[in-house]
């Protein structure tokens, strides 16, 4: 056998195979040595049946059968020999297969890109400095007070203001849309506490009201307040408040503190303080690995194959169902090719993202030596288990009952190059931005922003995709013989070998291509150099 490489472009080529008559002959030989000894025809005896009489009969099966093997034996072979990675479904153009005659054949595949990452030892990369202000410790006591208060019932004459619970009927009404109806639904008004979208729309429009007043309002309903199906809808909303129950808030002294399991309220803002200055540092440090992938990407440019971008938006869809599925719920099947045109291209957009930094981190993995150890496995597998609230063996076995192992380790290389990265860089001490926006439980439990594993063991395989499996080209269709008689059932051919399985992705919930990668927490800033002082103009 000969094969012909031709580079079609950095990820796409074309392979030419040449098959000798020789080996031709012999698979076709054998091939029908096989079908002759189980094949039965009325005027031969078993096993008797003439070579020329099997080909007229069943000349197209056999011819398409062999073929079909001899490409897979060709193709695996020429993957091996030649190392090409590939990564989607190989396109064939078969040729004839004639006794006596080479057989010729081409496939196209997509293969993974051969890179180096440049510049990303001594990467220049922001970094804030992390402060916790005192107006960010008194909004975490203000929560906790709002947290811990009590609600008495209002008089007959008293009018909702900031802070009160209003139960209220609620009646919303849209053209084409049947009324949506709450009774004694918790409005609490001048306040998010709840954090229900709902009572946040509302609660401005209960001000001032007794029990008894009703309110009406036109306005289009926010997304999230109610059903998909009411989001953006132009509303009629009738208010009626019922019971009206006044908010009493906690003093802020030691003996809430000691509710909260601390000896004294000094306590407590220490470890408010702490834990906000934990969960900033896990924070800007994301921010900083942000910044470092998105500049390692402007800096290295590379082609990269349809077929992995596509399979990584499926992935990506796939992901998301399973994110929102509940347990028992049979998940339902959406392919990239159901959505419209706007989402498909966001899809595969963010996909292409993703395996373009995935990419990135492999080859800085490989450039600075960085493996997952089994050390760091039991490690991370321990912190998934606590997240979970399982033991680490039951959570290891359901890693390997789901093959997520493999998935997991590429994860925790990722994880390390990213360090990595961050370890050697540059880094220009900013100041502070503006995080007002960023979320906090309320509970304390400032962890990181480290990504959160514990889901990859719930889902159903919850391992990385390999790239596509390097298949032999589909066989041709068995030809029926002219009398309509099939011939018997061929044995199966060997099972045709796997590509590698991908590297891990710059990470997310999931299982297979790259998602998005959240930098590992708790991990010391490198040595920062100061931003050069501003103007005074500035």
């Amino acid at each position: 056998m000969s094969v012909q490489i031709e580079d079609l472009s950095t990820v796409e080529k074309k392979l030419s195979f040449v098959v000798e008559s020789t080996k031709v002959d012999a698979a076709l030989g054998e091939a029908y040595k096989n079908l002759g000894k189980q094949v039965k025809l009325p005027g031969f005896r078993a096993g008797k049946v003439p070579r020329r009489v099997l080909e007229q009969r069943f000349g197209r099966q056999i011819s398409g059968e062999v073929s079909g093997q001899v490409i897979s034996d060709a193709f695996d072979s020429a993957i091996a020999e030649h190392d090409l990675f590939v990564v989607s479904q190989p396109i064939v153009e078969q040729g004839t297969m004639k006794t006596g005659a080479d057989y010729e054949f081409t496939v196209t595949i997509e293969v993974k890109p051969q890179i180096a990452v440049d510049g990303w030892e001594g990467l220049d990369v922001e970094w804030e400095r992390v402060e916790v202000t005192d107006e960010m410790i008194d909004g975490e006591l203000n929560s906790l007070r709002e947290r811990n208060a009590t609600f008495d019932v209002a008089g007959a004459d008293h009018g909702v203001i900031a802070g009160d619970l209003a139960l209220t009927n609620i009646t919303v009404q849209a053209e084409g849309l049947d009324d949506h109806t709450l009774e004694a639904y918790p409005v609490q008004a001048g306040s998010e506490q709840y954090g229900m979208p709902l009572s946040v729309w509302l609660a401005p429009h209960v001000m001032g009201l007794k029990s008894g007043a009703s309110a009406e309002i036109s306005e289009t309903v926010p997304d999230g307040a109610l059903s998909d199906e009411w989001n953006g809808k132009a509303a009629k909303v009738t208010l009626t408040v019922g019971e009206i129950k006044t908010q009493t808030l906690p003093e802020l002294n030691d003996e809430l503190a000691g509710d909260e399991g601390f000896d004294s309220l000094v306590l407590l803002k220490a470890d408010i303080q702490f834990k906000l200055s934990e969960q900033l540092g896990n924070h800007v440090r994301s921010h900083a690995a942000e910044f470092a992938l998105n500049k390692l990407a402007e800096l290295n440019t590379f082609d990269l194959p349809k077929g992995l971008v596509r399979a990584e938006a499926e992935d990506m869809i796939q992901r998301q169902i399973r994110q929102f599925a509940q347990p028992g719920m049979k998940m339902p099947q959406i392919r990239l090719e159901e959505l419209s045109e706007e989402n498909r291209n966001q899809m595969l957009g963010e996909a292409d993202k993703q395996v373009r930094r995935a990419l990135i981190l492999e080859a800085v993995a490989e450039a600075g030596e960085v493996e997952a150890t089994e050390a760091d496995v039991e490690e991370k597998i321990a912190e998934m288990a606590t997240q979970m609230g399982q033991q680490p063996s039951a959570v290891k076995g359901l890693l390997l009952k789901n093959r997520g192992l493999d998935g997991l380790k590429g994860r925790i290389r990722e994880e390390k190059a990213i360090d990595l990265i961050l370890e050697r860089a540059n880094v220009i001490d900013i100041e502070p931005q503006d995080h007002s926006h960023h979320d906090h439980d309320g509970d304390h439990d400032h962890g990181d922003d480290d990504h959160d594993h514990a889901d990859e063991v719930k889902a159903e395989a919850p391992k990385k995709k390999a790239p596509a499996k390097k298949k032999a080209p589909a066989k041709k269709a068995a030809a029926k013989a002219d009398d309509g008689e099939k011939a018997p059932a061929k044995k199966k051919a060997p099972a045709k070998k796997k590509a590698p399985a991908k590297k891990a992705a710059a990470e997310a919930d999931g299982e297979k291509a790259p998602a998005k990668k959240k930098a590992p927490a708790k991990k010391k800033a490198p040595a920062k150099k100061k931003a050069p002082a501003k103007k005074a103009s500035e």
